[in-house]
């Protein structure tokens, strides 16, 4: 698994690259993890592609739709204790991968999620 993940790493770090998003690693508490993110109005979007024990990687769509003032309020939470997450979550299951990894799937997959957002992928 571990060489599968690097090549998903390598794959998506490219992909953040090529369309001007954010990349964290690990920001699941105990689970190893990747996410694009990308802001749109005051909606997050984080794509999260998660290695499973089952030897699939599972892929969600996050949307953290923030009541105004969206950046500021996402700083606040990671910068002053006990302030509170004030956007409301959404999600949704995007794919499931299935191992050995297929670069141009991956790729399909993070470019249907920005169209669907409005993002021009071409």
């Amino acid at each position: 698994m571990a060489v599968e993940s690097a090549k998903l790493e390598q794959i998506l770090k490219a992909q953040a690259g090529r369309f001007g998003l954010r990349l964290a690693h690990d920001t699941h508490y105990d689970a190893e993890n990747w996410e694009l993110s990308w802001w749109q109005g005051n909606v997050l979007h984080r794509l999260d592609f998660q290695p499973m024990d089952s030897g699939e990687i599972q892929v969600h769509h996050h949307r953290d739709k923030f009541p105004g003032l969206p950046r500021l309020l996402r700083w606040a939470h990671n910068a002053i204790p006990m302030f509170p997450y004030l956007a409301r979550l959404e999600w949704s299951k995007v794919a499931t991968l299935q191992l050995p990894l297929d670069e141009m799937t991956v790729i399909q997959c993070v470019k249907t999620e920005l169209k669907k957002s409005g993002i021009a992928t071409d």
